[in-house]
């Protein structure tokens, strides 16, 4: 392995037990000075966006709830080998049914971040950090761990799920997919893979977009900083009307989005378009080209121009000047991010199972969340699993994101919204109630 001299602080070292003579060292950086002096190892491992250095200390920097870095390291004689990236947080965790908030308990958090393990990721060195992690929770570090959105078939989900005690443990994770997009050399290849009818209807609605009567569409790509008040102002005036704002997420014109696509800009990693049609934004779509992957940020689009599917018209848009690599951008892949949705599924090349995971620390405390987490997911798996055998969730979900809107105040006319919900509401019902009923000889006969 190359040799690395590291001069700058380092933390604390805490030898690890071997029968070799190999010398293993763990060390913690919880302070500046000790994430700095692993920056050049931390750089050169290379991993996603998430964990790169100057964005996870932007995050520890933007977010109210982050006290400070918690990076822990295993050294091999004296040279670094692996790092497992986090942060400590005293924050609210959110344990929920489908979209309700259930508990909402105050914690002491350390949170592994997305792609959080750099360097060797052995199955002894995946070991020694997992066992880390829960030993900051016996020394009272913490009240739970959290890793973030981990690979079902790594060694890291299976040694968090098995190393714990039953008391720690994790016993129901939430498994969720995650979709990425090879880019080909041509916007034809993507549409060869879409369906015949669906292929038909997209290029409809582009044409719909591009005769609209309310202006010329154009689309605007922000990467400066001198673009971003521009950028805040036009995407806030579309995020202030989606459902994912009567959820508390999505893009927001908030200090720690600023500071975060401020990172962005000045590291030449800001890709944000914006679709206008005449002056009005209608649709945006927020990311950043970390290397050659472009990872997906915040989208969203207003809902009074629904019917023309401007959000879609502008991802088909950007993937093909990602194809035609305008602007010279060099753009392999696309990482739509976590979650599922319609339009990753018919544009995505691969996708895996992902799933956060707690570590419950060994007190009072700890025990208390867990139940916390158990009895919600445990109700939300069973509610789901009602819901998808009577085919009713993918409704109810448009029926709650369509009141999610609402309580964001997004209607144009708030009277006839609320009584076109309850129109689909009493649509629904009658819908399910014929469909259990009897059905007589005279009905079979039509």
């Amino acid at each position: 392995m190359q040799s690395t001299e590291i001069n700058n602080q380092t933390a604390p070292q805490r030898p690890v037990q071997r029968n070799d003579n190999e010398k293993v060292e763990i060390r913690i950086a919880r302070v500046g000075g000790e994430v700095e002096a692993l920056r050049e190892v931390w750089t050169r491992w290379g991993g996603h966006r998430d964990s790169d250095i100057d964005f996870v200390l932007t995050i520890i920097e933007a977010y109210p709830e982050a006290l400070r870095p918690h990076v822990i390291s295993i050294y091999r004689n004296g040279q670094p080998d692996a790092i497992l990236i986090g942060r400590l947080e005293r924050k609210r965790l959110t344990f929920k049914i489908g979209y309700l908030n259930v508990f909402r308990p105050w914690a002491r958090c350390l949170t592994f971040v997305y792609g959080a393990l750099r360097g060797n990721a052995s199955l002894e060195n995946t070991q020694i950090l997992v066992r880390e992690v829960m030993n900051c929770l016996n020394q009272d570090e913490a009240d739970v761990a959290l890793l973030e959105f981990v690979p079902i078939n790594s060694p890291v989900y299976k040694l968090a799920l098995k190393l714990p005690g039953i008391l720690s443990r994790d016993t129901l994770p939430s498994v969720q997919g995650h979709e990425l997009m090879l880019v080909p050399d041509s916007i034809e290849e993507v549409y060869r893979h879409m369906s015949g009818d669906r292929r038909i209807e997209l290029r409809r609605r582009i044409r719909k977009i591009e005769s609209h009567p309310a202006g010329q569409p154009k689309i605007v790509c922000y990467r400066e900083v001198s673009g971003l008040d521009r950028l805040f102002r036009d995407a806030e005036e579309i995020a202030k009307k989606t459902y994912q704002r009567g959820l508390g997420a999505g893009f927001a014109d908030a200090p720690d989005v600023r500071m975060r696509l401020g990172l962005a800009a000045r590291k030449g990693w800001l890709r944000a378009n914006v679709l206008y049609i005449g002056d009005r934004p209608v649709a945006f779509w927020i990311g950043m080209l970390y290397g050659t992957i472009f990872v997906s940020e915040y989208m969203g689009y207003d809902p009074e121009f629904r019917q023309s599917s401007p959000g879609m018209v502008l991802i088909m848009r950007t993937i093909e000047g990602f194809c035609s690599h305008a602007n010279g951008d060099n753009v392999n892949e696309l990482d739509f991010g976590l979650g599922h949705a319609e339009y990753k599924a018919a544009l995505c090349s691969k996708n895996w199972l992902e799933a956060s995971i707690f570590i419950f620390s060994p007190t009072v405390k700890g025990l208390l969340l867990k139940s916390m987490r158990v009895a919600t997911r445990a109700a939300d798996g069973t509610a789901r699993k009602v819901l998808s055998s009577t085919k009713f969730l993918p409704r109810l979900k448009r029926l709650w994101r369509n009141l999610l809107a609402k309580q964001a105040g997004i209607q144009r006319d708030p009277k006839s919204q609320m009584a076109r919900l309850r129109r689909q509401i009493a649509s629904q019902a009658t819908f399910w109630k014929s469909r259990n009923a009897p059905s007589t000889t005279a009905d079979r006969g039509k």
